[in-house]
């Protein structure tokens, strides 16, 4: 079963210049990690150049369980794990071959349909083995899959963390649907696509979710001076301003509208034309970009809002404040499940990945801040997803997607290697697959378009949406692997 990927010269193959195995590992209680609090000084991009040459990390890129939907008398649900995205590889001479008593094996894929007409084991448990080969066995695994009951419709309030993915929702609106009791949680709410809510920005990686506070475009939600409780601060003057008067329809503020409502859909908004909060108590804080350096920071005196007299320099990121100055958009209780689906932004677009080793301290200092607000929330890491079919694809963009698409199958590699496992199963941390069960052909929309490439207009087939999955059927898929570990783990 042969993968025929084309290989592009021009695509870059990437060096990790540092292994994560053993360096980073979750305790068995959530501790704060050394150097949390983030100082004015250091509120920068975190990222370190690496070498892009020959990764030499041949491996399976597969959890070491997985789960489906369990079907009804009425209804069938599919799964299918495509065979290109299970390897690190992209190179053309590599075989997968995935191995089951159940399901259907392709040259592509392995399909398996769930529902009364289709035969399982009673237990609901099988195995797939996977082997990855050239001349030699190079990789295998043996996955155990698990059937999933639908019947427990205990309630789950999810918020979901991520970029434009995330904010688009359409992954977040198939969970919804295709799970009873579920509702997705966030302040950012559009009143016109039936989506609760998410926390997603677009173009934001992980490490804007660490630093952008008294920032030149929309501050982070989880940030916060870290002498000033989450109640008592206020925001960012500039931020609110653009999303209540001045640039409410732009993408980047758009959707917060409601929260600026004291999450109510319409009437006025709790800030003023300048973006000042309307009814602040005595020891309210906001920060107003647009006062002197030195002077930002402002505080409520009971009768104006003046600049502090000692303004903060050290910040942090805290999901207890997060919760405490959102409170208005969990009046339904706080989430039971927090998703995370970054990466594309971190490592899809320049010719360096942000230190590994650096993401995965912050996505475990994220982790622990929100086990430090509750223990017993869940917390699911969606894997990203891949690029377009490259076989498909022949404009310009073909050597970008090659690209990209190692990027996300090595921050993958590296996501699997630090929490798929039974330590942090037991601390209540999940992976969602979501790059397995990607279809790059019929997930993602092309178009047929011409280039001029040195004077010539030439004919070629372009992905219509760049990385993102479309909305019939890509990220809906997406949503139906997440749906799968949310119902495992209600």
């Amino acid at each position: 079963m042969k993968l025929r990927q084309r290989l592009v010269t021009q695509c870059a193959i990437l060096l990790l210049s540092t292994t994560l195995s053993g360096q980073i590992t979750l305790g068995a209680t959530f501790n704060p990690i050394e150097n949390q609090t983030l100082t004015s000084e250091n509120l920068k991009t975190d990222t370190t150049v690496l070498d892009y040459t020959n990764l030499n990390v041949e491996g399976l890129l597969v959890p070491k369980e997985l789960f489906i939907l369990e079907g009804t008398n009425t209804t069938v649900e599919n799964y299918t794990i495509f065979n290109k995205n299970a390897f690190l590889s992209q190179f053309s001479n590599y075989n997968l071959s995935v191995v089951s008593s159940y399901g259907v094996a392709s040259e592509d894929s392995w399909s398996f349909k769930t529902g009364s007409l289709n035969e399982y084991p009673l237990n609901k448990r099988f195995d797939l083995n996977f082997y990855l080969s050239n001349d030699t066995t190079l990789a295998e695994q043996n996955v155990s899959v698990e059937l999933v009951d639908t019947s427990n419709t205990t309630p789950v309030r999810l918020l979901a963390i991520g970029d434009s993915l995330t904010r688009a929702g359409i992954y977040l609106n198939q969970v919804e649907k295709k799970l009873p009791n579920v509702k997705v949680l966030g302040t950012r709410v559009y009143e016109t696509d039936g989506i609760s809510a998410r926390e997603g920005r677009g173009g934001w990686t992980l490490n804007r979710y660490f630093t952008a506070i008294n920032s030149s475009e929309l501050d982070s939600p989880f940030m916060f001076p870290t002498t000033i409780d989450g109640a008592r601060y206020k925001g960012n003057t500039r931020d609110w301003k653009n999303i209540c008067y001045t640039d409410s329809t732009n993408p980047i503020y758009a959707g917060f509208q409601t929260i600026a409502r004291d999450w109510k859909s319409k009437g006025p908004y709790l800030y003023d034309m300048n973006g000042y909060y309307k009814y602040p108590l005595k020891g309210d804080v906001m920060v107003d970009p647009s006062r002197p350096k030195g002077s930002e920071w402002i505080e409520w005196t009971g009768t104006s809002w003046e600049s502090m007299a000692i303004q903060p320099t050290t910040f942090e990121f805290s999901f207890s404040k997060y919760m405490e100055r959102f409170a208005a958009a969990y009046t339904e209780g706080a989430p039971t499940h927090v998703s995370i689906l970054l990466g594309a932004n971190d490592f899809g677009y320049n010719n360096a990945l942000e230190d590994m080793e650096g993401y995965i301290r912050k996505l475990n200092q994220m982790i622990a801040s929100i086990k430090a607000y509750d223990p017993h929330i869940k917390i699911i890491l969606c894997t990203p997803t891949p690029a377009p079919n490259t076989e498909i694809v022949t404009d310009s963009h073909q050597a970008f997607y090659n690209k990209y698409d190692r990027n996300m199958k090595i921050a993958t590699y590296y996501l699997l290697k630090t929490y798929d496992n039974e330590q942090s199963k037991q601390q209540g941390i999940y992976i969602a697959p979501m790059h397995l069960t990607l279809d790059t052909t019929n997930g993602f929309d092309y178009k047929e378009t011409t280039e001029t490439i040195d004077g010539a207009t030439i004919p070629v087939i372009k992905a219509s949406n760049g990385i993102h999955p479309n909305n019939s059927y890509g990220q809906l898929q997406m949503g139906d692997t997440l749906a799968a570990v949310i119902q495992k783990y209600r």
